[in-house]
């Protein structure tokens, strides 16, 4: 059986982020345009008391707004903290990333940011590659955080099979999801333990793929099963799947336009793309064609970010358990 066709879909990374090459993560801050600052600043509200044309500015207590500021004096407001929050800089919160690299199991790839800068990224490489039913598949660790509050430091492993740029991300549910945190706090910093322990849940990211995709190879999918499945990824209720169409709502219509949508969408990938000629006709192929779907069937302009962010991975997730993998 020969490899899949490569296609003209592009990495998550690629689309939202910049490619890099760096020693360090102020050097990959620099190359993908994030070294700017963050700061913070009072709130206060214009209220206009009535009767009375000029506006009178209330201050907001216990609470600060994150600024930031670019290296030509732009600003904008990217969150809203409680006065506690301690504020830290993109070459400070990614500087622990440093320790994975100089270990020498790394490198920086690719980095960047989204939400106005709310939310910031770095990715890094690992040397080791498999190969699964003769596509090559790459391993990463994805490091992500947040200036607005609403995460601390997420590093996770990032498995991207090459022929499609799928990005897997969570295999299965549970406490074990393949996820190490790193809080906000001033003694943020890896220690040879905590390396020891992000690139071992890389590794077995990797065995548990490749395990699972030995079993889902095995099992056969006939057209039958593809229409059927899809249906359950992409479920309706009975009423709006069954009912004549002019006896649904306008909201039920939309509903069912979406799914019935989404259905074709994955099954023309499954049927038709290039990326299935070497896994078609079975679970393993259904499975991908709606992570390709995730990905890159979607016309959501911020399909990449929903990618990066995981926004998309209770879809992939459940698209497996309905595998019964």
């Amino acid at each position: 059986m020969t490899s899949a066709v490569p296609t003209k879909n592009k990495s998550a990374f690629v689309r939202s982020g910049t490619a890099v090459k760096a020693t360090s993560a102020s050097d990959v801050a620099r190359q993908a345009g994030l070294d700017w600052t963050v700061s913070l600043h009072d709130l206060s509200a214009n209220y206009l008391v009535p009767g009375n044309d000029s506006p009178s500015l209330l201050p907001i207590k216990n609470k600060l707004a994150v600024v930031k500021t670019t290296a030509l004096g732009e600003t904008t407001a990217v969150g809203v903290v409680g006065k506690r929050y301690q504020p830290f800089q993109n070459g400070e919160v990614f500087s622990s990333l440093d320790a994975i690299i100089d270990s020498g199991e790394a490198r920086y790839a690719a980095a960047g940011e989204y939400d106005g800068g709310a939310k910031v990224w770095m990715l890094l490489q690992l040397p080791n590659e498999m190969e699964i039913k003769g596509d090559p598949h790459a391993a990463f660790i994805l490091a992500k955080t947040s200036h607005d509050g609403s995460s601390s430091v997420v590093i996770r492993p990032v498995i991207e099979r090459l022929f499609c740029h799928n990005q897997i991300n969570k295999i299965y549910r549970g406490k074990n999801q393949m996820t190490y945190t790193l809080r906000h706090t001033t003694n943020a910093v890896l220690n040879p333990q905590e390396i020891k322990q992000i690139m071992q849940l890389t590794y077995t990211s990797m065995e548990m793929y490749t395990q699972l995709s030995t079993v889902l190879l095995e099992r056969e999918a006939t057209r039958e099963h593809a229409v059927n499945y899809f249906k359950k990824v992409f479920p309706l209720p009975s009423k709006v799947e069954y009912s004549p169409i002019e006896l649904l709502s306008k909201g039920e219509k939309s509903m069912r336009s979406r799914a019935l949508a989404a259905r074709d969408k994955a099954f023309s990938i499954y049927n038709d793309s290039p990326t299935q000629e070497n896994i078609r006709n079975t679970e393993f192929g259904l499975w991908q064609s709606v992570i390709e779907y995730a990905d890159h069937g979607n016309s959501r302009k911020d399909a990449a970010i929903a990618t990066i962010s995981a926004r998309n991975d209770g879809l992939k997730l459940r698209a497996l358990e309905l595998l019964g993998a």
